[in-house]
């Protein structure tokens, strides 16, 4: 019966695409860390699942993740979700900014949900934290 129960459950969820918890979300997003590499960028999530998500995963896998990760970066045109993992996700996204003369220039984007820590690397190796983000700062950087 129990068996049952968890089936119909992960069914419910499939058909939903995700599954929410008293803050919203089933996953919380930790980390995002977002690699500037020209005009793209590589992003990297760390992520933590609650208990019924974690179970949902190890049955089903990590692939049913892939539509919740791409509405966090639903404000973002290219995308392409190149790993996903239990706790974390890799998207490569297709000019996140524009070149102008030397300079590279990110606008600010919306995210889909709160990111405890955003960090921004820039092609040189330096980097940039914003604590609690729900959106991606304006930002510019050389090649």
């Amino acid at each position: 019966m129990f068996l049952f129960i968890l089936m119909m459950a992960i069914v419910s969820l499939s058909a939903t695409g995700y599954a929410l918890n008293e803050e919203g979300q089933y996953l919380h997003l930790r980390q995002m860390d977002i690699k500037f590499e020209g005009t793209d960028a590589e992003v990297t999530f760390y992520y933590e699942l609650d208990m019924f998500s974690r179970v949902y995963v190890f049955l089903l896998g990590s692939y049913n993740l892939q539509p919740t990760i791409e509405k966090v970066m639903f404000d973002f045109e290219q995308t392409e979700v190149t790993e996903l993992g239990r706790n974390h996700a890799v998207v490569y996204v297709h000019n996140i900014s524009r070149q102008n003369s030397e300079y590279y220039l990110h606008d600010s984007r919306a995210l889909g949900a709160k990111v405890d820590t955003l960090t921004m690397i820039y092609p040189d190796g330096s980097s940039r934290s914003v604590p609690g983000a729900t959106a991606t700062p304006y930002t510019f950087y050389g090649g």
